[in-house]
């Protein structure tokens, strides 16, 4: 059995037990890569109530067919002191009525309040199994940046929190068999502690979903021979790190120097009523689109499709799936140059990044892509090419492989 011990819920509703929908997807597609070596995947993780869903989450029933069995334990909404006093026994108990019969555990580390990933993966290594780490988040990076320029007290909590991260991820990936370090920051950051690191990323397309090159052609060549716009698009959240009031301001700043661009919103979130608020204070009419959320799958895809690139600006390091998407759909990434876009930049050849918060070095790059649009076309092909490398389905595969290499290699006491 592949044991997984994780944070992310299990829905229940009634009798039944479901997951989000990109959750299962991804377990399908672990479930696949392994071929059956290692049985059934079983899931332990905090059970939450599917009633107090929101409505466009989407969630999938489990069928036995699946070949996924899902433990829920203590819910997950409650609170950290809760956690602490009542649910952590609970948890452990949990944990570890499944931990024998396992044949690898699959944890790591995501909350210092509540280390949820990492009491699994404490169990599995104390009961002498395999572990995979998996870190797919630079939460020390990004709680240094959001901080900054707070006052002293939320500083001061801010560094404690990040001690303790960071001294429990060290660690982990110091005594795991195999640790999964998403991007070059988070391997640069901890894979020199780690017995075996390897540096993966963290996509949700499958080779099959991946936009026709004739596709990524015709587009480009429309946009080679017209003079429409530059067609820009961001698809996600809509929260205040993402950065998407910059976004605005880049796009109109670009658009008052002679740019010929415009800008569509996929998504939806917190933040959606203040940016609507904002693209209209600044005039920007049809120039800014707001469409809300849309299912992610082949369909939405094809629509990426239609559009020319990809802006992004976070405020805050950030390693979003979108970036790929993108690339599943022919489209490069403009913005700013968080160390994850950098490092696209850098592998894929398929970014361009200006400083993080110069909105008027953002919209001087947008102009530039505007006048030199074959350099547009260029970033377009070398984003669908690397998005054949980085699809799901070819990253779940590498995994596998690294997992059993590190299973066969296992030796408990060292």
């Amino acid at each position: 059995m592949y044991l997984v011990a994780i944070h992310v819920p299990i829905y229940t509703r009634g009798g039944e037990r479901l997951l989000a929908t990109d959750w299962k997807r991804s377990l399908l597609l672990l479930r696949d890569s392994f071929d059956g070596r290692f049985g059934r995947i079983q899931v332990v993780a905090p059970s939450l109530d599917a009633h107090v869903v929101e409505p466009d989450q989407p969630l999938e029933l489990v069928q036995a067919s699946d070949d996924i069995d899902l433990f829920p334990s203590f819910p997950l909404n409650s609170r950290a002191r809760d956690f602490w006093q009542t649910y952590l026994r609970v948890w452990r108990k949990d944990v570890a009525a499944l931990v024998p019969t396992a044949d690898v555990v699959h944890a790591g580390f995501c909350d210092v309040y509540r280390p949820i990933n990492f009491i699994g993966f404490l169990a599995g290594m104390f009961a002498h199994k395999p572990t995979v780490f998996v870190q797919d988040t630079d939460q020390v990076l990004q709680v240094e940046e959001l901080v900054a320029g707070k006052p002293r007290k939320d500083r001061i909590e801010a560094r404690a929190y990040c001690e303790v991260y960071e001294r429990s991820v060290r660690f982990g990936v110091a005594r795991a068999s195999l640790s999964l370090l998403k991007g070059r920051a988070l391997h640069a950051r901890y894979g020199r502690y780690a017995r075996n690191a390897k540096n993966f990323h963290d996509t949700s397309y499958l080779t099959s979903e991946v936009v026709p090159e004739a596709r990524v052609e015709e587009r480009t060549s429309e946009l080679l021979r017209t003079d429409r716009p530059v067609r820009l698009v961001y698809c996600g959240r809509l929260e205040a790190r993402k950065g998407l009031d910059e976004s605005i301001d880049i796009v109109m700043r670009a658009r008052s120097a002679g740019a010929r661009v415009t800008f569509d919103i996929i998504g939806d979130g917190a933040e959606r009523s203040a940016l609507e608020r904002q693209a209209a204070n600044l005039g920007a009419g049809d120039a800014i689109k707001f469409l809300g959320k849309r299912m992610y799958g082949r369909e939405l895809l094809s629509d990426l499709a239609s559009y020319d690139a990809l802006l992004f600006t976070p405020i805050a390091e950030d390693t979003p799936r979108m970036i790929f998407d993108g690339y599943a759909a022919g489209l490069p990434l403009l913005g700013y140059g968080i160390e994850y876009v950098r490092e696209r930049e850098a592998e894929d050849g398929a970014a361009r990044s200006v400083p993080t918060r110069d909105p008027a070095a953002a919209a001087a790059l947008l102009c530039a892509m505007d006048r030199d649009r074959e350099q547009l076309a260029k970033l377009a092909r070398r984003a669908h090419e690397a998005a054949l490398y980085h699809a799901a389905d070819a990253w779940y595969r590498r995994r596998a492989e690294w997992t059993y290499e590190a299973a066969a290699n296992y030796r408990p006491g060292r």
